[in-house]
């Protein structure tokens, strides 16, 4: 073997290495299926607002906890984007199986025949807006809610699981009234802005017909005592249930314990205690209604799906969601777009429902259906409580602890940036200093997962504070031992901590303040953009100081790290992080050719944007060829690409800049700002060589490090990771930003460097 092959041998290696532990663990199955035989029925009971703490907290729900002993749970995301979903919104997204928001116009209206809406029939409404005047219930804002989810930023399709439904010939009902006003009874039309029956948008078609079921005010009865003088009639909705349930044909109804959403609507105006004592009462009568509900269920051959689709106000976006089927005997729902168990979202209801009665769910949706993996029945009810306490605590530290990692950085540079002004004492602090802010990077992570701090604040920062020191003397240590290695070292601690933490299903994620909160519903598995970030930076700037420190020689290493880097975040079976793929192949390539000694060209741009193109493409189809139960979106990307259907591609970027920046003119001129920074970078720092290989000429003022060649390739790849990293991913202006946790401290060490020292 020839000195060069033998120079690659070693990172093909390691490249291999990953590519075998990701089939490996790729090869795991993400879950059992939920019915093995389609049932005949499936009856949907919404519990709208509740949480597992509540059934945790609460022992008058009998019926619901006996539900739930032999059932399967998880905690429902009901985050829809970056904002917290209204009731509609949630509805609207149960039945496209695709995010979905409601219109601003007639938001939650929907109407039997017999009734009226502003002194109008709802005949005469429906045969304007229709042409015709269909039975059942009637949603009138179907019109336009399609129109603004064709053009908004998650593309749902309302009406979809109805009309899906509808053609296999399964019937399909709503019962709900949520009406919330005062001074109106009963047997009146309440105003306008008082209909609350979103429910309706689950179930119905595009059309905005439910053919089932009613929404009148007949389902409810006046009681002085309840929230708004009225409540649900419980005989009134069993009538109504058992005459949507009767019958031989497969069925899905939909039973809306509206009282909940009544209770939460009226809330503001009770005091904290009457508020308290309105939402327990109207907890009562729902798990009453669901045990009399329950009670018309034949386990042998039903299921049933008990979910909330909002979270309750003062609560994270995770409510609860159990399912039972002839199949189901206990375990914890998971589904592939979340890969996580314990964990569904609301698109995933809609193949669920699909599954359950036996129809195919259709690959153009977001949503996938639920699957379920086994855990001890004792405590998941109490482990789900605990998992939406913790992301809503990772929730509240963001504002605290960004800020105060963003403050000292700032003080750092600040002080580095003055030293010659500073005592010698604190001079010689900075390099302890900023290897302890780079051990603030772990340090999060870890703290995150240690539960005796977990919703204490200053707990939390105590064992941060603790462990950065610690991680940072370590590596402090080492620097003083060999000048120069101590920075490789915590590059290299921050990759490998990632890199496990990916291989073994990224642990330590959940609810860390630089992961994901599962709250947020942006990101369940592999790396969040944020800590793509961190991953990124840290991968390129160990690219560049290794090959300061060792030479060129070690260029086929360095090499097989930043694949190996780029395998981790873009694999289905790990990452799939298609932003992160994009932003990382052309940073490194522009890092390696730096390293290298070649200067990038318009060329090598090019062929780079190719490679991260096809790259997505090569991960997409390699989820294509996994079981149907474990592909992630990168999967559907592939069948879009194979069906023709090659607007999905464009859409979805459009969609992903419109959520960074806020709209498509406005993403459009982020983007032409961001190419021009780009060319602006390129021509001034290398088309006039002013950062290049270390001159005579360069004063001596400047640290020689700041002017070599894998200083070039550290900037050059760290600006092109930020540039695409703040266009390809959601998360904004976060993810440049958060760079910098790394970038800075590393830029402390290295301008204060003995040049001995490195050449050590």
């Amino acid at each position: 073997m020839t000195g060069r092959a033998r120079r690659w041998a070693l990172p093909a290696a390691g490249v291999a290495l990953v590519a075998g532990l990701a089939a490996l663990l790729g090869g795991r199955a993400g879950g059992a299926s939920i019915v093995d035989d389609p049932v005949q029925r499936v009856l949907v009971v919404s519990l709208p607002g509740l949480s597992w703490s509540d059934v945790e907290d609460h022992d008058d729900l009998p019926n619901l906890e006996a539900f739930v002993r032999h059932a399967a749970v998880g905690d429902l995301s009901t985050r829809i984007g970056r904002r917290r979903a209204s009731t509609t919104d949630a509805y609207l997204s149960l039945g496209a199986g695709t995010r979905a928001l409601a219109p601003t116009v007639d938001v939650a209206v929907a109407l039997d025949p017999d009734e009226t809406y502003g002194g109008v029939r709802t005949a005469d409404i429906l045969e304007r807006r229709l042409g015709r005047v269909p039975d059942g219930v009637a949603y009138l804002a179907a019109g336009a809610a399609t129109e603004l989810n064709q053009d908004g930023p998650f593309g749902g399709e309302p009406g979809r699981l109805g009309d899906l439904l509808d053609e296999a010939g399964v019937q399909r009902a709503v019962i709900a009234n949520a009406d919330a006003a005062e001074g109106f009874v009963s047997d009146e039309p309440p105003p306008d802005g008082a209909f609350a029956r979103g429910a309706a948008t689950m179930l119905m078609g595009s059309d905005g017909i439910v053919p089932g079921g009613t929404v009148a005010r007949s389902l409810l009865v006046d009681d002085p005592d309840a929230p708004f003088g009225r409540r649900l009639d419980p005989p009134a909705v069993l009538a109504a249930f058992d005459e949507a349930w009767a019958g031989s044909a497969r069925r899905v109804v939909l039973v809306e314990a509206s009282d909940l959403s009544r209770a939460a609507a009226y809330g503001p105006r009770a005091t904290p205690a009457q508020r308290s004592a309105l939402r327990d009462d109207a907890l009562a009568r729902s798990d009453a209604l669901l045990g009399r509900l329950l009670e018309r269920v034949d386990p042998a051959r039903d299921a049933v799906l008990v979910l909330s689709p909002v979270s309750a106000g003062s609560s994270p976006e995770l409510a609860v969601v159990a399912l039972s089927t002839p199949e189901v005997d206990g375990g914890v729902l998971r589904s592939s777009t979340t890969r996580r168990d314990g964990y569904v979202q609301l698109a995933d209801v809609a193949p669920t429902v699909l599954r359950l009665v036996g129809e195919h769910e259709p690959d153009e949706i977001e949503g996938r259906s639920f699957e379920v993996s086994d855990r001890p029945t004792a405590g998941r009810v109490a482990e789900l409580a605990d998992e939406a306490a913790a992301a809503g605590f990772r929730d509240s530290l963001m504002p605290l602890v960004v800020p105060l990692v963003i403050g000292a950085l700032a003080v750092l540079a600040a002080a580095t940036w003055q030293r010659d002004r500073l005592p010698e004492r604190a001079v010689r602090a900075l390099r302890p200093a900023a290897h302890v802010a780079l051990g603030v990077v772990p340090a999060t992570f870890v703290a995150s997962q240690v539960p005796a701090v977990v919703g204490s604040t200053p707990g939390y920062l105590v064992a941060v504070a603790v462990l950065a020191v610690a991680a940072g003397a370590a590596t402090w240590a080492v620097d003083r031992r060999r000048p120069g290695l101590g920075p490789i070292a915590a590059l290299g601690g921050i990759v490998a901590m990632f890199t496990v933490d990916v291989l073994l299903g990224a642990p330590l994620q959940v609810n860390a303040v630089f992961g994901y909160s599962v709250a947020v519903a942006g990101r369940f598995a592999g790396l969040g953009n944020l800590a793509f970030a961190l991953f990124g930076a840290a991968a390129v700037l160990l690219a560049a100081l290794l090959v300061d420190r060792y030479g060129v020689r070690c260029l086929p290493a360095v090499t097989g790290l930043l694949v190996a880097v780029v395998l981790l975040e873009g694999l289905p079976m790990l990452g799939a992080d298609v932003g992160g793929v994009l932003s990382m192949v052309p940073a490194f390539g522009v890092c390696l050719l730096l390293l290298a000694g070649r200067r990038p060209s318009g060329r090598h741009a090019l062929a780079l944007v190719a490679a991260a193109g096809l790259t997505v493409l090569v991960f997409a189809f390699v989820d294509v060829a996994r079981p149907s139960g474990q592909r992630t979106h990168l999967a559907r990307l592939a069948e879009h690409l194979v069906d023709g259907r090659w607007s999905s591609f464009s859409d979805s970027l459009t969609r992903r800049l419109q959520a960074s920046f806020g709209g498509a003119e406005v993403a459009a001129w982020a983007l032409v700002l961001g190419l021009i920074v780009v060319v602006a970078a390129y021509v001034v720092l290398v088309g006039t060589g002013r950062l290049g290989p270390a001159r005579a000429t360069r004063p001596s003022a400047v640290p020689p490090w700041l002017t070599s060649r894998p200083a070039l390739a550290a900037v050059a790849g760290a600006v092109v990771l930020a540039g695409l990293g703040l266009v390809a991913n959601d998360s904004s202006i976060a993810v440049p930003a958060t760079m910098l946790i790394v970038i800075a401290p590393i830029a402390v060490l290295q301008s204060q460097a003995d040049p001995r020292e490195v050449a050590a």
